[in-house]
């Protein structure tokens, strides 16, 4: 008598998934293969979410795509205080791995490596096995890209795109906030347009207590309160000293 009922076809399908149908019992095969399929499905599950990851992370607004393969191994680290910026920099990485959410602003001279710091951040968190989502945008790209929107559809298209990406991430990097203002003639009223898509963006995020923002801005405090509403500010800036990097270095970029 055919043990189970199975013949001798399904006898050698068994043995192929390392099954002896003589010994087994017939309930350990079915957690057996139970446990096998979740297995696989917990792997698929991953390797599709790394697919998203990386799709929205390469879709981000950045005027040169080689700055998002930036990362902490490009520092060229010559005194202590570029150690101290550095070291900052890697321990901000560390707590928003271990779960910590909020604002984190990197303010200071161009070129002292603010937008290579939080893009170095990014990138770990991109190489770990977390499952947080990352994007950059560049402020005065992204000002621009929502002011040639209400002209030309295909821009509209990519904006659209680019807020999207904006409100759903975990991890945020806005970069160079304050220096879109620079390049309008008529700064007023470039600012009460561009005002408006910030606040719009900040106050979406900011009701989602689990994101985090990190702001690279060559302002102070004191120029941004003058360039930007209040509500902007609030929403934005980190209000934590421990959340702050104030870069002074000298120029430590490699490329």
């Amino acid at each position: 008598m055919e043990m189970f009922g199975f013949d001798d076809y399904m006898r050698k399908i068994a043995r192929k998934h390392g099954i002896d149908l003589n010994k087994a019992n017939i309930q350990d095969a079915i957690d057996h293969r139970d446990e096998r399929q979740e297995q696989e499905s917990i792997k698929f599950t991953k390797e599709n979410n790394k697919v998203k990851r990386k799709r929205m992370f390469d879709s981000s607004v950045v005027s040169d795509p080689i700055i998002l393969s930036k990362t902490f191994d490009d520092f060229n680290i010559t005194d202590k205080i570029q150690k101290s910026e550095f070291d900052k920099a890697r321990s901000i990485a560390d707590r928003i791995l271990n779960g910590e959410k909020g604002n984190f602003t990197f303010s200071g001279t161009p070129g002292a490596g603010k937008t290579l710091s939080a893009v170095s951040i990014l990138n770990k968190i991109q190489h770990s096995d977390s499952s947080l989502t990352c994007y950059f945008a560049s402020v005065s790209m992204l000002a621009q890209m929502n002011k040639d929107s209400i002209q030309y559809p295909e821009i509209k298209t990519d904006f659209i795109n680019a807020e999207r990406c904006i409100k759903q991430c975990d991890i945020l990097v806005l970069d160079d906030l304050g220096s879109e203002t620079s390049f309008q003639k008529n700064i007023k009223e470039a600012s009460d347009y561009q005002q408006a898509m910030l606040f719009r963006l900040a106050d979406y995020r900011a009701e989602n207590k689990n994101k985090v923002n990190i702001v690279t801005t060559n302002n102070t405090s004191k120029e941004l309160k003058r360039i930007y509403n209040g509500k902007i500010y609030d929403r934005l800036i980190a209000s934590n000293f421990d959340n702050v990097i104030k870069f002074t270095s000298k120029d430590c970029r490699m490329f």
